[in-house]
């Protein structure tokens, strides 16, 4: 007797510092349902963002527990930029997105104003070894 695989419950990624509610404000979404998809969104911007930008991590004064990731205005406002962005691409993975009688309108894959805040692309800094 085969006993059917249970389904896998999908994993719960929950933001630790970047608001959801500031990245549906920037996407000017009007409180529009996204079924978790935001939360996600947000927690891989963390990571990457966190990647990009070590040194926003603040260490503990006593030394005993692990840096806390404390983003600037700069970094914060890229950080949600970039969600942002990666939620509107969601529906539009070819970068083309349609505006009623505007027609087809190509959604960016990269922006000057998120690699400058974040210190990626064409602003990424220097670095030694």
């Amino acid at each position: 007797m085969t006993h059917a695989a249970e389904p896998r419950a999908a994993p719960v990624f929950a933001p630790a510092w970047l608001d959801p509610a500031d990245v549906l404000q920037w996407l000017d979404s009007n409180g529009q349902p996204t079924d978790g998809e935001l939360a996600r969104v947000c927690a891989m911007t963390e990571t990457y963002v966190q990647r990009c930008r070590p040194d926003q991590y603040v260490p503990d004064e006593a030394g005993q527990a692990p840096p806390a990731y404390v983003p600037d205005a700069e970094v914060y406002q890229g950080a949600v930029m970039f969600a942002a962005r990666e939620m509107r691409r969601r529906n539009s993975p070819a970068g083309v997105e349609s505006f009623g009688d505007i027609g087809p309108t190509f959604v960016a894959r990269w922006d000057p104003d998120i690699d400058r805040a974040l210190h990626t692309g064409t602003w990424t800094r220097p670095g030694v070894g």
